[in-house]
């Protein structure tokens, strides 16, 4: 085992970098309560339409597109650190909100606050660990991080479907004071770290749009976006719009099976990421995105089939669906942020995490907007052939992708940026 391992697996890591992911698993613990239900929430409790419900969280998505261009450009100006303690805050507020939302107008208005911290909160996120960690250890600790995240959610999942109710609003109420509480108080932990954390030395005068302009010439950044982009358009975008929909609207199946198919995926997530992260250690970047997009379209053809089931098999074939769903996110989720690190010049980390973001909120622009169109008017069977084949598609690209990187890029050399600690620069 190598050294890298023994200091995750022994808890050596810095004492800012274990308080850090104290603040990611509470607001992990408060985002699971939440989390599997909002398009619940919004189309059976308030009563909205349920392709209006898709444009609200596309809405989202298009809220987060367009600001986050200025976060890159704050995170590398101010450093990370005050950047995610305003995302933060901004989305306590927006979350708690959402327990009050009862018109089409509140909810874009409400979930728009929320969509705001979330898109700032991720950039901000991404560029903090990469400078709080020696680069060995990178896809370890963003694994780590994203296996706390989860673990979290599934904690929260498990504990939201024993309590809500769509014949009692107040119990949806609740949930969001909760989880807008949880953003606060990892807003405190942000706030107790050493003021340096995530800051890095810059040349102001390059943080202009000459800095966009020399991000968007990188052709190798614009294919990995390109090609990311429709692998999360029809894998993680569809999860809280599409799923959600196709299990209540299509299969006919009651709300609560909601919790247990994502307390499922999280499991997966937790009991899995360990064993992915020795699994892609060492192999090219790219194929390992491409297994990714494989499981994903497995996946959803679980849930396409459980929709034609009787009520018992179709509610395990949603909860597998989502489980081998959450394999595909231990692949994903050490391997993009780092490629996207990777592709990065120092000076410009910001603006390359903004970016990486970027095809986050385009996709939870255009996989609900999808999902919502089709399923709400009927054609839940051509929602599942865009999904699966889109899934198939991305990873066909992401195969060709490791012509475009070299080897370092593409995890199979040692990348040649280091990064020393808290407050160092690369």
């Amino acid at each position: 085992m190598s050294t890298a391992w023994d200091r995750l697996l022994l808890g050596r890591l810095d004492p800012v970098v274990r308080r850090y992911f104290l603040g990611v698993a509470l607001t992990a613990v408060g985002s699971g309560l939440t989390l599997p239900f909002l398009f619940v929430y919004l189309a059976k409790v308030r009563d909205l339409p349920t392709a209006t419900v898709g444009l609200v969280l596309a809405g989202m998505g298009v809220v987060g597109l367009v600001t986050t261009p200025l976060c890159g450009a704050l995170v590398d100006r101010l450093g990370a650190r005050p950047v995610l303690v305003g995302a933060l805050l901004v989305e306590a507020v927006g979350t708690a909100l959402l327990s009050q939302v009862q018109t089409v107008r509140g909810a874009f208005l409400v979930t728009g606050a929320v969509a705001l911290g979330h898109a700032w909160m991720w950039p901000a996120s991404s560029s903090m660990i990469p400078r709080l960690v020696p680069a060995a250890l990178r896809e370890h600790v963003v694994g780590l991080n994203f296996m706390l995240l989860n673990a979290g959610l599934g904690v929260g999942g498990l504990v939201s479907a024993t309590l809500v109710d769509v014949g009692r609003p107040r119990t949806f109420e609740v949930l969001y004071l909760l989880d807008g509480l949880t953003f606060l108080g990892f807003a405190a932990i942000v706030l107790s770290l050493p003021p340096a954390t995530g800051r890095v030395p810059v040349d102001r005068d390059r943080l202009t749009l000459a800095g966009w302009r020399e991000m968007l010439a990188d052709a190798t950044l614009r294919r990995v976006a390109l090609t990311v982009l429709l692998l999360l358009t029809f894998g993680y975008a569809q999860v809280e719009s599409g799923f959600a929909a196709y299990v209540v609207e299509v299969a006919d199946l009651p709300v609560w099976v909601l919790g247990p198919a994502f307390a499922a995926n999280t499991a997966a997530i937790v009991g899995g990421q360990m064993v992915a992260l020795r699994v892609v250690r060492g192999r090219r970047r790219s194929r390992v995105l491409a297994a990714c997009a494989a499981v994903w379209a497995v996946s959803w053809t679980l849930v396409a089939v459980g929709g034609l089931l009787a009520t018992a098999p179709a509610v395990v074939l949603m909860v597998v669906g989502l489980a081998v769903f959450g394999l595909g996110e231990t692949l994903f989720s050490p391997v993009h942020p780092v490629l996207v690190n990777d592709l990065a010049p120092g000076h410009l980390r910001g603006h390359y995490d903004a970016l990486g973001s970027s095809t986050w909120t385009v996709a939870m622009v255009l996989g609900p907007a999808i999902a919502g169109l089709l399923i709400g008017h009927g054609l839940a069977a051509l929602w599942v052939v865009v999904t699966v084949g889109g899934s198939l598609a991305a990873a066909v690209l992401l195969l060709d992708l490791h012509r475009h990187l070299t080897d370092a890029q593409d995890g199979v050399a040692a990348p040649s940026v280091r990064v020393g600690g808290p407050g160092s620069g690369p």
